[in-house]
């Protein structure tokens, strides 16, 4: 029975450290279907999008992920995706970013900051 369930749990704990270390996005933006923007953290958990997004730095490039789950081109401040597309963007530095937001019911502005 040892002899099975070592490889086993050899297996398992290589496939949990590799996903662990895998390069997550420091933020995955949701836009669902009729426009409304979601932010998703790393466990699935969503909240509205906000007007201000704060973003932790991740290092030289930090990743922000588009999943644009709309019928309609959205665009998110400096980011934007096509109609069921699924985007990956990269933020060289940190800093303030900003523009327009369709996925906000009044059509506004977004500012990303990245800290």
């Amino acid at each position: 029975m040892r002899r099975v369930l070592t490889p086993f749990a050899v297996l398992v704990l290589t496939a949990f450290g590799t996903w662990w270390a895998w390069p997550h996005p420091a933020v995955t933006l949701r836009v669902e279907l009729g426009g409304r923007g979601l932010v998703v953290d790393r466990w699935g958990r969503t909240t509205a999008l906000p007007e201000t997004v704060f973003i932790a730095a991740t290092g030289r490039n930090t990743r922000v992920r588009i999943d644009n789950r709309d019928t309609t081109y959205q665009t998110l401040g400096i980011f934007g995706a096509a109609a069921g597309s699924v985007r990956n963007f990269s933020v060289p530095l940190p800093g303030a970013y900003g523009g327009f937001c369709s996925a906000h019911a009044s059509g506004g502005q977004v500012t990303y900051v990245v800290q």
